[in-house]
This record gives structure tokens, sequence and C-alpha cells, in this order.
């Protein structure tokens, strides 16, 4: 018998609220579109076994770093870095959700 796994995404952005100070969207354009990207994807997916959470990555350094998430924006899939500093490929998301879906 195969049970369906819950899929948590977690994204750490730097722009937006960090610590006592806002950091322009201009610092870190990848931060917001990723985050768009990945909103679309799992619009697209439509189940509701998938859920999107935004850390600040500077308030949340320590934990980013703990996983492996050197460089913002860090994109996590279950706790796992998926990627790192890039805009992530929406197919590849796409799949890669679908994938820990079926586990």
């Amino acid at each position: 018998m195969t049970f369906l796994a819950n899929v948590r995404i977690t994204i750490y952005k730097v722009t937006g609220n960090q610590l006592f100070f806002k950091v322009p969207t201009r610092v870190c354009e990848e931060c917001d579109i990723l985050v768009n990207v990945t909103r679309r994807v799992v619009n697209e997916i439509n189940d509701n076994r998938v859920t999107v959470e935004i850390k600040p990555w500077l308030n949340r350094l320590r934990s980013s770093v703990k996983r492996e998430g050197w460089h913002p924006p860090v994109l996590l899939i279950n706790g796992q870095v998926f990627s790192q500093g890039t805009i992530t490929n929406a197919k590849d998301l796409e799949r890669k959700i679908v994938q820990e879906l079926a586990k």
C-alpha cells in the first residue's frame, strides 16, 4: 500500500523585511521571481497537500545555512535544497513536486 506524502516548500528570500530594515526588490529580483514561479506552479498542481512558506533569509540565516542554503533565494522541498541563487525552472519544479507527492 502506498501513502501519498505532503510536500512542504520553503523559500528563504533576502528581499522584504529583514531583521530591523527592509531590503528593496532591486537587491534580489530573483527572490521575488522565484516566489511567483513557485506559487504559480503550486496553483497549477492544485493539490492541498503542497504548502509554500516564505521566510526572510537574514532573519533565518542559521536555519537556512544548516540546510546548506547559502545563497538566496533558497528553495527547499521537504527540507532539502532544490535550488539556490537562481530562478528555478518551472517544469523542473513541477516534476519534483509531483515526484514527492507520489512517494
